[in-house]
């Protein structure tokens, strides 16, 4: 439960139609009537057979938190893959929480079938005991799929029932499109073979029928019946209206609800329940419609939808190719709060994410990790960091409910959508919108897709430029001591030139005495922690702004700009730093080194090869003084 109300959970896909938005729209109200509400995990798109275990799609189901959802529903009939549907079923069943199945016949469920078979044969009875027709042709969907089958099946079954004649030759295919079916109907007219009723397998094709038969001159139904099913929007500005067949997503969503209200109240989680399509005459069989739109205002609204979709589409892979470029994540939340249809709506990516040294191939695509980075909330006036120093960006796999909780008991229609690339999970957006309008809907597959591509190219640059950035200071510095190599001196000297242009500089050069000694005795790895230590000594001393590197061996050298007593306090810092460390270190030697500073004018300009020459002899000066004060 959430607040006072208990949670369920609604499973499917391609939110983005509208038959779904009024399904959904309709479950929504009267879910509120039992104090329920409504979170919507969805993926936009079809689960191709044999990817069940792979699509990264599949990830937002995994989302489901019994914490605070009390139940499931699943829209089998819209994934048209039930081993997808299975596998989802048997995650939340292992959750424990109960599942009403939609339209498939699944195992310790509640199922809720539903009968088209019903609604098809009572149109074609209509049209035999009404309209006295004798005279068939079906314009079937695509050949051997279930749906199409079953209308065939149902249309024979009833003409036998009236005792008229069926033979294939009674049958064509329209794959359920406008063009197939428009083909078929031509070849009808060709042959002049129309018959008193075309029988269509969807509304989509009865449309595309009509259109044609009246561009032909053929009145409908006055020449020719033609019906459709489903009852989509269309059917009520077609001209004339069409005489159709469905179940009304106010008639499921009571089913819902009362089934809901049993398992609530304790009663039996499983069973099976049918709820049979009804037709809906309109003028297109020959009697009254009770209902008709406006086509012309209809087809403006349609028109005017296809542009707004036109120009946010334009909009939103402008912004998603700003995206990848971005540097950091920061970048990507004020490109994001530019982007005008990001609106109602919230992104959490997985925290591995966020990381440049992270590799999105080798991120598990079996589920999300344990913790989530906030990286963008349109309700939040502070801007995200890609650092893990912003703690208060990152939520947990259980704790992400709470920036879900207020929408949802505010009433918004909440939705969940994975955000994916290559198959791999990044993480999801969460839309909450207080408005139920279609193009609110429409629009979430539009900004998902785009936040895939963008978000997961982006975060592939970052690692690419990590990577060459490693690359980059593996040729450019010494492994052993993290200083500069020659190469890479080389580079940053001339920079650094540029920048102190005319200033005195100090050259340090400095050798590790008794390396040789060290080596011999107590071998080469101590040896090479002396090296180390006199580095860590040498870049101490000279500050973050200087430059140093490793010449070979146990040589190495600084640069910084000269300013009074610096060099004195360099001294200092170097011996400072050597003697700490041979206190505490617990070496039966100590870790020493000769040093000499030499000072550029402020006109003079000396190459690399001279900075060695001339700090060289102070250097050797100093390690033979030293040898002398022994």
């Amino acid at each position: 439960m959430i607040g006072n109300y208990r949670t369920v959970a609604l499973c499917t896909c391609r939110i983005q139609d509208k038959e779904s938005h009024d399904f959904i729209s309709t479950l929504e109200n009267t879910l509120a009537e039992i104090q329920c509400r409504l979170i919507i995990y969805n993926c936009s798109s079809y689960i191709q057979s044999g990817k069940e275990d792979a699509d990264a799609k599949l990830s937002v189901f995994k989302l489901i938190d019994p914490s605070f959802v009390d139940a499931v529903i699943i829209q089998a009939d819209r994934f048209n893959n039930n081993a997808v549907c299975r596998k989802i079923i048997d995650d939340v069943l292992d959750k424990e929480l109960p599942v009403i199945a939609l339209g498939g016949a699944f195992e310790n469920c509640f199922n809720i079938t539903y009968n088209h078979q019903a609604g098809f044969a009572e149109i074609v009875s209509h049209l035999i005991t009404q309209h006295n027709v004798t005279d068939f042709h079906l314009i079937a969907g695509l050949r051997n799929n279930i749906y199409s089958d079953e209308r065939i099946e149902t249309f024979r079954n009833v003409l036998e029932e009236n005792n008229l004649p069926f033979d294939e030759n009674m049958v064509s295919y329209g794959d359920f499109w406008p063009g197939p079916a428009q083909r078929a109907v031509k070849k009808l007219i060709r042959e002049n073979s129309l018959p008193r009723a075309l029988v269509c397998a969807n509304d989509n094709m009865a449309i595309a029928v009509v259109a044609l038969l009246n561009n032909h001159g053929i009145a409908v139904p006055d020449d020719v019946i033609v019906t459709g099913f489903d009852c989509i929007d269309a059917i009520y500005s077609a001209e004339p209206t069409i005489t159709s067949a469905c179940i009304g997503p106010d008639v499921s969503s009571r089913v819902i609800c009362n089934i809901l209200a049993d398992i609530f109240s304790g009663k039996k989680n499983t069973g099976t329940v049918s709820i049979p399509s009804v037709m809906i005459t309109n003028d297109s069989c020959g009697c009254k419609g009770a209902f008709k739109t406006n086509a012309t205002a209809a087809l403006s609204e349609q028109h005017s939808r296809f542009c707004i979709f036109q120009d946010e589409n334009i909009s939103l892979s402008e912004s998603g190719a700003k995206i990848q470029k971005c540097e950091n994540f920061s970048e990507v939340v004020e490109l994001m709060k530019e982007c005008f249809p990001m609106q109602s709506m919230g992104c959490l990516i997985r925290a591995e994410c966020i990381y440049k040294r992270t590799d999105l191939n080798s991120i598990s695509t079996n589920a999300f990790g344990d913790e989530f980075f906030l990286l963008y909330d349109s309700d939040a006036a502070v801007q995200q960091t890609d650092t893990d120093e912003n703690a208060s960006c990152f939520i947990s796999s259980e704790d992400f409910i709470f920036k879900f909780e207020p929408h949802i008991l505010d009433g918004c229609s909440f939705i969940v959508s994975p955000l994916y690339y290559l198959d791999v999970p990044m993480g999801f957006v969460y839309f909450h919108f207080k408005e139920r309008t279609f193009s609110n809907y429409y629009k979430i597959p539009q900004i998902v897709n785009v936040l895939n591509n963008a978000l997961g190219g982006m975060i592939n640059l970052r690692h690419t430029r990590y990577l060459m950035k490693q690359i980059d200071e593996m040729y450019r510095n010494d492994p052993l001591t993290g200083l500069y190599n020659r190469r890479g001196f080389c580079i940053e000297y001339e920079k650094f030139l540029e920048n102190n242009n005319g200033i005195p500089l100090s050259v340090v050069m400095c050798d590790l005495d008794g390396l040789k000694k060290i080596n011999d005795t107590w071998g080469h790895e101590e040896g090479d922690i002396a090296i180390h230590t006199i580095a860590q000594a040498l870049k101490h001393a000279s500050g973050n702004d200087s430059l140093c590197t490793r010449m070979g061996g146990d040589e190495m050298l600084a640069v910084y700009v000269y300013k009074k007593g610096s060099d004195a306090k360099f001294r200092s810092e170097f011996n400072s730093y050597l003697d700490k460390f041979n206190k505490v270190s617990g070496k039966s030697y100590s870790i020493a080194a000769s040093t000499g500073i030499y000072h550029t004018s402020p006109d003079e300009r000396l190459s690399f090869e001279e900075l060695i020459k001339r700090s060289d002899v102070l250097m050797y000066a100093e390690k033979k003084r030293r040898k002398q004060q022994k």
